[in-house]
């Protein structure tokens, strides 16, 4: 304990530093029943200080700060409580329930007391085969963000698995503080397969041969698509966009000409209204581009000066896309909508019940175009980011932890009915033919630091705004910034 306390200062600062700011989500995450959400949050910049030692076998790095060593000992930290393992996971945020709980009304925000009991009694169960008793602790966002370096580098972590954002894990992975799932036995498991998880899903780092990020499976119910004015696109004798994506026909050139077509200035209606954020992550997985999926900036790759081109085109030629507002927020910029002022802007599920009593006319959803170098079968449909588990180095038998952990999650006991209640996100996309759509090509996480690096230099100085022409084309911009992002990848990855 004495060595947390001379840390303390040294290390809080050290890894503050090293936690990326993300761009804050309008809406919570999670996929527990009943449990408590992180609310969206932002951390600090990118800093450097310290060496680099790299473990074997290419191992990520472990940033060490000046004069010290990390602990080089076994992995022997183990707790009890009552004669039984004492497993505490660590979260940012209440989570429900777990062995301090004797009655679902513990969390005062029951919204389904069948599977509440379920997850409740699932806890008694794994009591019992396990023989632990297990504890959700909130050290709240600040409060966590300082004792996984402090605790980990002491060689005694406070917590035997974290549950926090991947603006901590990513970097508590990159400086050597998590175990590897292919270390402690998991080759083959469940956790570890692409697609089709039933209690656990996992996110490999690009650039990483072993994984060391997990979470509970589930849908994504605030997946972003594109919304679509069908009353408009119907008037003007164009075919239904989601019967294109179905014959292998929504790519850049058509939403291209159908944005040419739908655009009417002087009745203030734009082609495309929509946040430029969103709009470019999800052209980018479109295109199989990316601004940061590594440690090497591919801002000036073939694949995303295209995306870049394509977006000036619709904002600065074509003169289709609403002029972007720096001071008009979602408001502006993508609910106009919601006014019959837009053909297609960014949708999702949160926004639609937002809009929604405002509507007078039949909206679609649709995935984003795709692009020349793109595949509708295989590209990503949604960022990886949220919260993921991760144990800790210097813990005992991390693969029982694992087991037991695993075990939780699987409260619904692979019954998918249970696990994903869709009543809320079938609701939420009013039409039958939207949440089909929508089925159908979620769970498709791509791979993109582009909006957790602190950085300046936004997209938007490319568009045509209410304040005038854009400052850069796209080619400037590239030349201008690409050596920003490398030197912000450059800290980011020690």
């Amino acid at each position: 304990m004495k060595l947390k306390r001379i840390l303390a200062l040294v290390l809080s600062m050290v890894f503050t530093l090293f936690i990326v700011s993300a761009c804050a989500s309008d809406t919570p995450d999670g996929n527990t029943p009943d449990g408590g959400t992180p609310p969206p949050e932002n951390g600090g910049g990118v800093g450097d200080g310290g060496g680099l030692e790299y473990g074997e076998d290419g191992e990520p790095p472990v940033f060490v700060p000046p004069n010290y060593v990390l602990p080089d000992k076994e992995a022997d930290v183990i707790r009890f409580k009552d004669g039984k393992r004492h497993i505490i996971i660590a979260a940012a945020f209440d989570r429900f329930y777990d062995s301090t709980h004797t009655s679902i009304a513990a969390n005062p925000n029951v919204a389904d007391p069948e599977t509440a009991q379920m997850v409740l009694d699932r806890v008694r169960y794994v009591e019992e085969k396990y023989d632990v008793f297990i504890e959700f602790v909130n050290m709240t966002w600040e409060g966590i963000g300082e004792n996984i370096p402090i605790s980990i580098m002491s060689g005694i972590p406070d917590a035997d698995v974290y549950l926090v954002d991947t603006q901590m894990s990513i970097p508590a992975v990159l400086n050597g503080m998590a175990v590897a799932l292919e270390d402690i036995g998991l080759e083959g498991h469940d956790v570890l397969q692409t697609g089709g998880n039933i209690v656990m899903e996992s996110l490999r780092i690009p650039g990483h041969e072993k994984t060391y990020l997990f979470r509970d499976a589930g849908v994504n119910q605030i997946m972003y698509m594109m919304g679509y004015n069908k009353d408009m696109i119907d008037a003007h004798g164009l075919t239904d966009p989601q019967e294109l994506w179905e014959r292998g026909e929504w790519t850049w050139d058509t939403f291209r000409e159908y944005c040419r077509v739908l655009t009417d200035p002087t009745q203030d209606i734009f082609g495309w209204s929509g946040y430029w954020t969103n709009f470019l992550t999800g052209l980018l997985f479109s295109n199989n581009a990316a601004f940061a999926a590594g440690p090497v900036q591919t801002v000036d790759s073939p694949e995303t000066l295209e995306v870049l081109n394509f977006i000036s085109d619709l904002y600065n030629v074509d003169r289709t896309a609403r002029p972007w507002n720096a001071d008009g927020g979602w408001e502006i910029n993508n609910n106009l909508f919601a006014e019959g002022k837009s053909g297609f802007w960014i949708s999702a599920s949160w926004l639609n019940n937002e809009q929604a009593a405002g509507v007078t006319f039949e909206f679609g959803m649709v995935p984003f175009p795709v692009g020349p170098r793109g595949n509708k079968d295989t590209m990503a449909t949604e960022n990886a980011e949220g919260n993921f588990y991760f144990i800790p180095r210097y813990i005992q038998d991390p693969r029982f932890v694992f087991d037991v952990l695993y075990d939780l999650t699987n409260w619904f006991d692979y019954d998918l009915e249970y696990r994903d209640d869709l009543t809320w996100l079938k609701n939420s996309l009013v039409t039958e033919a939207n949440f089909d759509m929508y089925m159908s090509i979620v769970g498709r996480p791509g791979f993109d630091l582009l909006h957790n690096l602190p950085l300046s230099p936004s997209v938007d100085m490319m568009l045509n705004s209410i304040s005038g022409p854009p400052t850069y084309t796209p080619a400037q911009y590239v030349e201008t910034f690409k050596q920003v992002f490398q030197d912000a990848l450059d800290n980011y990855f020690g």
